[in-house]
């Protein structure tokens, strides 16, 4: 594959050209069957102070979201990135590992101060957290209505799925889940009898300082 803008070869797992600096978009579906659903007077961009536009995302407009249109920042209702992921992504197998780490160090958007941004709903000021690991991506988020993404970071997002990011997030709580699971507290007393299980004493003397300290 080549740039689209000088035609150079495009360089493994690369997302910029090396040449001309053009960023070079993952090959994704046609996610994006886009309408606009007009102005919504109840939805404030969290910078600006604009209305946000009312789009409608999918297959008979299934996702909605709202834009700005100064800014271009979106405001995604609960539950709609993970949809959108979905639609733009489909299933992935594989973690990249190796494109992961170039998106992460090639993000859409520069970094900004940070501050804290009132809900575009609500105007309760929203929580920041990581998108996912190693996503490069915090987002904005209120717990009742939605979060918040800048300019580029929806994009980056669907890289990062494509990439296997959402794999790579499964797979580390299915670690974490067995990890507090090997870590669980012993029932107070010694080992039971009869339980099928064996437990040393040395094992069983350990659990018990977990549960005091």
């Amino acid at each position: 594959m080549t740039c689209p803008s000088c035609g150079a070869p495009r360089p493994p797992r690369g997302v910029v050209c090396a040449y001309c600096g053009t960023r070079l978009d993952l090959d994704l579906r046609g996610w994006a069957h886009l309408q606009a659903g007009g102005v919504s007077t109840d939805l404030q961009c969290p910078d600006c102070g604009t209305s946000l536009e009312v789009l409608q995302l999918g297959p008979a407009g299934t996702i909605s979201l709202g834009r700005c249109p100064d800014c271009m920042g979106l405001f995604l209702p609960l539950g709609s990135l993970e949809l959108l992921l979905d639609q733009a992504v489909g299933r992935v197998w594989n973690v990249d590992h190796s494109l992961l780490q170039t998106l992460a160090d090639s993000p859409r958007r520069s970094a900004a101060p940070v501050r804290y941004r009132p809900c575009p709903r609500c105007g309760e000021l929203m929580n920041r957290r990581l998108q996912g690991q190693r996503s490069g991506v915090v987002v904005d988020q209120c717990r009742d209505h939605g979060l918040w993404l800048d300019a580029g970071e929806l994009r980056q997002l669907l890289e990062w799925a494509r990439a296997g990011g959402v794999l790579l997030d499964q797979e580390r709580q299915a670690q974490q889940t067995r990890e507090r699971q090997v870590d669980a507290p012993a029932t107070w007393g010694s080992p039971a009898e009869g339980s099928g299980e064996e437990m040393d004493l040395s094992t069983w003397l350990i659990r018990l300082l977990r549960q005091l300290f």
